[in-house]
């Protein structure tokens, strides 16, 4: 066969087996979930993470061929590492956030001599308008926690590749790529329905901001755990 045909098939294969693991999909469904983002928002934010993730990786890969792949690697597990960290730091603050908003809705309705009606028109508006634009920071900075942390399988098909020429180094990108991205918007868009499908019951869905929170911290600690344990 080809060399070039086989070092295609392997980048897309190693995209598809390396997309995987659960910091590239789950992250993103639980926002999305949480945020009551569509499927179709949620494949198109799940699309512009992959092409930030496909990006960083593919220049972490360019070190590799310019300086060493020794430097490359020091510089991925350092990414990830800090992705891991994120993460963690996210899912703290979500949970967080989310739990004393919940305090505060709690004590609020039960607060003496007070109805819904009573309610200040101008305060609840306000309070609309930042959810809205809280619902716009998260997934900005989920989008970009995601995408910092690169896939360092690309680097051995890359060497690997060089020797063939440019064109070949080319294709053996774009195949990466398009295996990342695509896996991950299929990914994301399949685990986004599993949450919202297991979450129906109120006793979680009431909780579903906090529990999306500490899924999103294991994910970090699993992440950064992943590179002392070698998986």
């Amino acid at each position: 066969m080809d060399p070039t045909v086989i070092l295609i098939i392997s980048a897309a294969l190693s995209a598809i087996f390396h997309t995987l693991v659960p910091d590239h999909e789950i992250p993103l469904a639980m926002i999305g979930r949480t945020q009551n983002w569509t499927l179709k928002k949620t494949a198109g934010i799940t699309f512009i993470a992959g092409i930030i993730h496909i990006s960083v990786s593919m220049g972490i890969g360019a070190i590799a061929l310019i300086a060493s792949a020794t430097l490359s690697r020091f510089i991925a597990n350092s990414a990830q590492q800090i992705s891991g960290f994120l993460l963690i730091a996210f899912g703290s603050v979500y949970a967080f956030i989310s739990w004393k908003r919940k305090q505060g809705g709690h004590r609020h309705s039960h607060e003496p001599n007070q109805t819904e009606h009573s309610h200040n028109p101008v305060h609840s508006e306000q309070s609309v308008v930042s959810m809205k634009n809280s619902k716009v920071g998260w997934g900005a900075w989920i989008v970009a926690i995601v995408g910092i942390a690169p896939c360092f399988t690309l680097i051995p098909v890359l060497i690997a590749a060089v020797p063939y020429g440019a064109t070949t180094t080319l294709l053996v990108m774009l195949s990466y790529a398009v295996a990342t991205i695509g896996m991950m918007v299929i990914l994301t868009s399949i685990a986004l329905k599993t949450i919202q499908y297991v979450t129906k019951l109120h006793r979680i869905e009431k909780h579903m901001e906090i529990l999306a929170g500490f899924v999103i911290l294991i994910v970090g600690v699993w992440l950064i755990l992943e590179i002392g344990l070698g998986f």
